[in-house]
């Protein structure tokens, strides 16, 4: 009897930790771009690599359009031969790739230029552009529970960024962690300093839906205007940080992501439209960062989700230089045209404005999304886009994609992180939440991490699953806990006395991770 009610209640345990876990989720000859904004001299980029399919026209334009953009030499573009059933891509199956044809077409080709070339050290940035398939087929694994541990699929971006580090083709997050998540040093300095570590190259994508072609350069009007908006010299309006109160499973969206992009933000002294009301945010004007749960949010208008819909503008216009993050599972799932819907698009966010992005190409759950209140505050700071972008992700080689300009750069920089980082009146040298609004300080097991960043409730430093199995990490410890009924005060990461759903969502969030950062505790 009492080993069946084990069962019965491990079973519970997996159901939970995996119902928390999932979100949702012949060519014109190219002229030259315009001139930089007054003031910007165009700089010279020997440190990117830019990759180009010679079979198709948009890519090669796109390619060049990018390359006198920002003065990278010639002999820093690869071309490769992949083959697309159409060319004007409207095909979705063009930006899918097994992971043999990645192999053959894409990763070897790419790393023997970069060896013929003697560029493997030189080169940091790989700019990838429309017409190089956008991510390596997942298979069913992609949707299983364990999708983590053993989905096969990737983002050919992220796959790219692992190149020379023997690493890649790997299935899931298991043994990636990012190192470079959350760094305060410049890529450059990172890689020299940790030369065998697995990322090797800063990777964005150039793309857009394919319709408006220029004439004169034979670029995609949404890809032309990545590429320029990147030198626009608008003054921005507001971050629009938009949360939804209805998530209920994904509540550690809310707390561990959209709340302290708020906070970091403000704490900047940034104007900030923090939105904790039900509704879907319309017709803000000339944002400059954006972070939202998107289709997820159940006040939105439906599809297409952004744009203008029954006269209102979702979520606004965006001001030139404007990076978005928002939650959603496949938001990068595809660039062809006319889309499909399901879930939101960051293709749409491109269409109205957006310079820069982060997405997934399939979905990431919860734990493995961008995190935005790194990307933007990092972002806001100076930070080049595609570095904000390297220090949001928590791990390597899995779904997440960047698409824009990877050298994008605030016009004008926030100053350094203030005092109270996430300002809930605690200093962050004090605080054991550093990155996490929690002005009680709440800490039942006297660690020095407060609960709500504290989900390593067995103590041994990191926050680990096994899999809905024994014997149990710390997410199942905490399901079975809410199987079982039981109030465990350390097992409750929000306060709220009790012991639910809520704090498997918020402890994923550390899956791999040690608990904090808190300024209490290395």
């Amino acid at each position: 009897m009492q080993r069946r009610s084990r069962g019965r209640r491990s079973a519970a345990a997996r159901r939970v930790v995996c119902a928390a876990a999932a979100i949702g989720l012949g060519t014109p000859a190219p002229s030259l771009p315009a001139s930089p904004a007054a003031g910007e001299r165009a700089a010279f980029h020997p440190e990117i690599l830019i990759v180009v399919n010679e079979e198709s026209a948009i890519s090669q334009a796109v390619g060049e359009y990018y390359r006198a953009a920002r003065n990278v030499p010639a002999s820093n573009v690869v071309r490769l031969s992949i083959p697309l059933r159409d060319p004007r891509f409207s095909d979705r199956s063009d930006e899918r790739i097994p992971r043999s044809n990645f192999v053959q077409q894409i990763r070897d080709p790419v790393a023997k230029f970069l060896t013929d070339a003697g560029l493997v050290d030189r080169i940091e940035i790989i700019v990838t552009t429309k017409g190089v398939p956008l991510a390596v087929t997942a298979g069913p694994a992609a949707l299983a529970p364990t999708a983590l541990r053993d989905s096969p699929g990737a983002s050919v971006d992220a796959e790219l960024a692992l190149l020379f580090s023997g690493r890649d083709g790997r299935s899931g997050v298991v043994g990636m962690v990012n190192p470079y998540y959350d760094a305060d040093r410049p890529f450059a300095e990172f890689r020299a300093a940790h030369p065998d570590a697995p990322l090797r190259y800063l990777v964005a994508r150039l793309d857009g839906y394919p319709t408006d072609v220029d004439p004169r350069t034979g670029v995609p009007a949404d890809v032309k205007a990545l590429i320029d908006a990147a030198r626009g010299s608008a003054a921005p309006g507001p971050y629009l940080v938009d949360e939804d109160p209805r998530q209920t499973l994904r509540i550690g969206g809310n707390v561990a992501l959209l709340g302290p992009a708020a906070a970091a933000l403000k704490s900047l002294g940034l104007f900030v439209l923090h939105d904790e009301s039900p509704r879907f945010r319309s017709d803000v004007r000339s944002i400059a960062g954006y972070t939202s749960w998107g289709s997820n949010d159940a006040g939105g208008a439906g599809p297409p989700y952004y744009g203008r819909i029954e006269g209102a503008l979702y979520p606004g216009s965006f001001a030139p230089r404007a990076v978005a993050c928002d939650i959603v599972s496949t938001n990068a799932r595809l660039f062809t045209y006319p889309p499909e819907y399901g879930q939101s698009l960051i293709a749409d966010l491109i269409r109205l404005g957006v310079a820069g992005a982060a997405g997934h190409v399939y979905e990431p759950t919860l734990t493995a999304v961008a995190r935005p209140h790194i990307f933007l505050r990092r972002y806001a700071q100076g930070v080049p886009a595609v570095e904000a972008y390297f220090r949001s992700v928590p791990y390597l080689g899995w779904v997440n994609v960047y698409i824009g300009d990877p050298l994008l750069r605030v016009a004008s920089p926030a100053g350094p992180d203030p005092d109270d980082l996430d300002g809930d009146g605690v200093p962050s040298r004090r605080d054991n939440c550093r990155d996490i609004p929690n002005p009680r300080q709440r800490d039942t097991d006297g660690d020095g991490f407060g609960n709500l960043c504290d989900p390593d409730v067995d103590n041994d430093g990191t926050v680990t699953t096994s899999w809905g199995q024994r014997p149990l990490g710390d997410l199942e410890r905490i399901a079975l806990a809410i199987a079982q009924r039981a109030y465990v005060p350390d097992y409750d990461l929000d306060g709220d006395r009790q012991v639910d759903a809520a704090d498997v969502s918020l402890a994923q969030m550390w899956l791999f991770f040690p608990p904090g950062p808190s300024g209490l505790s290395p």
